[in-house]
């Protein structure tokens, strides 16, 4: 990380990376993308939310190997790495898809390591970072990402104040990018999604997670690697982020080439 970058997600506890992909991986990724979206529509015993304002496809890894390939992306990986340390692992991976006219309401305003990891200074502790990549354009009225800076230095106790819907957050910031961009924040950041007002003929929000943490803690319950996967984890930094490691003894894995 340049030291602005590491200035401006200390203060804030996000980070954007313009063309994280290219033109030719987000080709390729939105069509492993598709293809994992119509098997998990097709079928409906498949693990994962369906609801009119919000859908979500948990281990979404397991559905392509260019969806797999990500989690150690050479410019958005190592960034994150940098941050939680060489001993780094993954808590869960998914797809989030957001359509127009849902309707969400202001008690989506939460952080991902307070209510699960009791015990933990979260406001000196880094224990999370979650990472997005845009498959699709992302306006300020089409169900962005919003965070309110500065906040995962916060005690564990802050209230979070009430608002009616999660765009009346005062100093809420809409995370907008094209395409092709990525933006990762602090697992105690205080986020929400936004509601798409796009229209019924807007632009269904479209974007991979990938939540990072540390090689000790538990992968989140239905996004441990399956065998298949688990076997197709051919670098050290993948079996790592698998919990396929020793979670405390042992070198931890160097970036890969």
């Amino acid at each position: 990380m340049t030291e602005e970058q590491r200035r401006a997600f200390d203060a804030d506890g996000y980070l954007m990376i313009p063309d994280a992909l290219s033109p030719a991986e987000l080709a390729a990724v939105r069509t492993a993308a598709d293809e994992a979206e119509a098997c998990w529509r097709a079928d409906p015993d498949l693990p994962g939310t369906r609801i009119p304002e919000f859908e979500e496809i948990p281990a979404i890894m397991e559905y392509h190997p260019v969806l797999f390939d990500l989690v150690e992306h050479p410019r958005i990986f190592p960034l994150i790495r940098e941050i939680l340390g060489t001993g780094i692992g993954l808590v869960d991976h998914a797809y989030y898809i957001t359509p127009p006219g849902g309707r969400i309401d202001g008690t989506a305003w939460h952080t991902d390591v307070r209510t699960r990891m009791p015990g933990v200074h979260h406001a000196g502790s880094t224990m999370m970072v979650r990472a997005m990549i845009a498959l699709t354009d992302i306006a300020p009225d089409g169900g962005a990402t919003l965070v309110l800076p500065g906040t995962h230095r916060q005690p564990d106790d802050t209230p979070i104040p009430w608002v009616a819907t999660p765009e009346e957050m005062p100093g809420a910031v809409a995370l907008t990018c094209p395409a092709g961009a990525a933006y990762f924040f602090n697992g105690n950041l205080l986020h929400a999604p936004a509601n798409n007002r796009s229209g019924p003929n807007g632009t269904t929000r479209r974007v991979l997670l990938y939540n990072y943490g540390h090689k000790w803690m538990r992968m989140w319950s239905g996004h441990e690697p399956s065998p298949r996967l688990a076997a197709a984890a051919w670098t050290p930094m993948r079996r790592q982020l698998l919990s396929l490691t020793p979670p405390y003894k042992g070198p931890d894995a160097e970036l890969s080439a």
